[in-house]
C-alpha cells in the first residue's frame, strides 16, 4: 500500500491507530487489540465481529498471483451490451475540482480491484495519491476494506470514489455515513448506482435506486452535478439478456447466452446517446452518477422533491 496513506489507518471497530508489525497491522486500542493481517503487502483491514466477511479466505491467498480467468478473457472479447457515457466527463471533472482545492490530493476508491470504466484521468494523472480498495483482492487492490467499516482516520481524505459499489452493500446508508465521516471539510464524493438493472452480483447484489433514491441516500452531502450514466436503450438490452438467461442455470450455458446476446443487441445501447439526458431517460436510466461535496446541511425532502427532473408529470402521481 501506498506509504503516504500509512498514516491514515485506523481500526476499522474502534477507530484507534495501527501500529504496523512484521506481517500485521495491530490495533492499539486497550479495549480492542485486534490484529490484522497482511497478504502479501495488502492489509486485510476487516472486522468479522463487524462484517459479513472473514478473514480465512483471504489470508489462504498468501501465495497466489492475482490471474483473470480464462472466461473473464473471453467475455472481453464479446460486444458490450452496455456502456457508461459520462463517467470519463465525470472524472475529468473530479480531478479539477481536487486539484482546485489542494496541491497534492488523496483519494480513496471504494472498489478499485480492476479499474473503473473512465476512470484514467483519476488514476493516470501523477499529481494525485489513489488508494485502490476492494473487498476482493484484484490485479489493483492495494487494501481490503469493508465500505460500510472504513479503517481511515476521520476528516482525512480529499475525495472517494465510489463507482458501482454501493449495490453490493447491505447497508447503504452506514457506508456514505462512513464516506461523509473521512472525507475532509469540503472533500468531493464521485458515485454511480445502478436503477434498472438485473441481479448480477449474486448473493452480494442488494440495492437499486431512482436517481431521487440515489441523491437522498447522499442527503450529507452538496450536489454538484447528478443524471443518468446510460438511458433506457441500456435498460433494455439489460432486459432482453436476462430474459434468454432466465431460461438457464448452468454457468456453461449463462455463458453462452452472454456471447449470443451480446453480438445480437450491442446495438441497442447506441440509442442512448440520444435519450440518455433526456427527461425520460433519466426515468428510466440504467444507472446514476452524482458528484457531490461533504456538507453540513441535509438536504430536506421537501427540497428533495423539487430536485425530480423526470418526464411523469405531477397530476399522473397525485
Amino acid at each position: 500500500m501506498k506509504p503516504s496513506f500509512d498514516a491514515l489507518l485506523v481500526c476499522p471497530v474502534c477507530h484507534s491507530e495501527l501500529l504496523l508489525g512484521q506481517d500485521y497491522f495491530c490495533c492499539t486500542g486497550s479495549a480492542c487489540r485486534q490484529q490484522y493481517p497482511l497478504v502479501g503487502s495488502i492489509p486485510i483491514l476487516l472486522s468479522e465481529h463487524l462484517s459479513t466477511f472473514r478473514m480465512a479466505p483471504y489470508c489462504s491467498r498468501l501465495n497466489e498471483t492475482y490471474q483473470p480467468s480464462w472466461r473473464k478473457r473471453l467475455r472481453q472479447l464479446v460486444p458490450r451490451i452496455s456502456g457508461n457515457l459520462v463517467a470519463r466527463t465525470n472524472f475529468k471533472a473530479l480531478v479539477v475540482r481536487l486539484l482546485t482545492q489542494t496541491e497534492r490530493p488523496r483519494v480513496l476508491i471504494l472498489g478499485g480491484a480492476e479499474r473503473g470504466e473512465g476512470i484514467s484521468p483519476l488514476l493516470d494523472d501523477g499529481r494525485l495519491e489513489c488508494l485502490e480498495s476492494d473487498i476482493v483482492i484484484g490485479r489493483r487492490t492495494e487494501a481490503v476494506f469493508d465500505a460500510s467499516y472504513l479503517p481511515i482516520r476521520s476528516s482525512s481524505i480529499d475525495g472517494v470514489v465510489v463507482q458501482a459499489v454501493l449495490e453490493y452493500v447491505l447497508d447503504p446508508a452506514l457506508a456514505v455515513a462512513e464516506i461523509h465521516r473521512v472525507l475532509k471539510p469540503g472533500g468531493i464524493v464521485y458515485s454511480e448506482m445502478p436503477f434498472l438493472q438485473d441481479v448480477h452480483g449474486g448473493r452480494y447484489d442488494f440495492t437499486r435506486l431512482t436517481h431521487l433514491g440515489h441523491l437522498r441516500l447522499f442527503r450529507h452531502f452538496e450536489e454538484i452535478a447528478s443524471g443518468a450514466c446510460a438511458g433506457p436503450a441500456t435498460a433494455l438490452a439489460w432486459s432482453l439478456q436476462q430474459f434468454f438467461l432466465a431460461f438457464v442455470r448452468s454457468p456453461w450455458l449463462r455463458d453462452g447466452v452472454k456471447i449470443a446476446t451480446g453480438f445480437s443487441f450491442f446495438w441497442i445501447r447506441f440509442f442512448d446517446y440520444f435519450l440518455a439526458a433526456t427527461p425520460g431517460g433519466l426515468d428510466g436510466a440504467t444507472g446514476t452518477y452524482l458528484l457531490a461535496t461533504k456538507s453540513d446541511l441535509v438536504l430536506s425532502d421537501r427540497r428533495l422533491l423539487e430536485k425530480y427532473r423526470g418526464a411523469v408529470p405531477v397530476g399522473d402521481v397525485l
